[in-house]
C-alpha cells in the first residue's frame, strides 16, 4: 500500500495547472429565506403558490425544509413553474417535515438548476412553486425555510 499526501477539491493543483477554486464552493455564505404559503379550502387542482425566487447558480443546503403537516393538499408537489415536481413529490402523510436536501446526498455541491434537473443554467433567478395536483382537502398552510449558499 502506498503512503499518500492528498488534498480535497478545495485546493488548487498549482503544479498541474489546475483551475481556480470556485469561490461559491470554498467561501459561499449561507443565506436563509423563510416564508409561509397558505391555501384556501376551495383551491382546486392546477393551483400554484410562488414560494421563493433563488439565484439559478446557488447551492441548496441542508436546513431547507417544508412543514407540510397543515398543508391543505394530500400531495406535496414543489418545483418550478413548468416542472411541477422537480424538487419534491410525495404524499403529505409521508412525513410532517419534508427535507429535500440531505447532507452528503446526490445534490451535494450541485447548483440549483442542476438539482432541479435542468439541462443548462438559465441564468438569473428560478422561482420555486408549490403545486396542487388535486383539489384541496381543506384550508392550510406550509411554513418553509430555504438554506442556500451564495456569494
Amino acid at each position: 500500500m502506498a503512503v499518500v499526501t492528498a488534498k480535497s477539491d478545495l485546493f488548487r493543483d498549482t503544479h498541474g495547472g489546475g483551475s481556480l477554486i470556485d469561490p461559491l464552493i470554498s467561501k459561499g455564505r449561507i443565506i436563509v429565506a423563510t416564508g409561509i404559503a397558505t391555501n384556501a379550502s376551495t383551491d382546486e387542482n392546477g393551483s400554484s403558490y410562488r414560494l421563493v425566487e433563488l439565484p439559478s447558480d446557488c447551492i441548496l443546503v441542508s436546513g431547507t425544509f417544508f412543514d407540510v403537516q397543515n398543508w391543505g393538499f394530500a400531495q406535496v408537489v414543489i418545483g418550478t413553474k413548468t416542472d411541477t415536481d422537480a424538487l419534491v413529490d410525495q404524499g403529505r402523510t409521508s412525513e410532517n417535515i419534508v427535507t429535500p436536501i440531505v447532507d452528503g446526498d446526490a445534490n451535494h455541491k450541485l447548483r440549483l438548476w442542476e438539482t432541479l434537473g435542468l439541462s443548462e443554467d438559465p441564468g438569473g433567478v428560478i422561482a420555486l412553486f408549490a403545486h396542487a395536483e388535486a383539489n384541496a382537502t381543506g384550508a392550510g398552510n406550509m411554513p418553509f425555510r430555504i438554506h442556500y449558499l451564495y456569494n
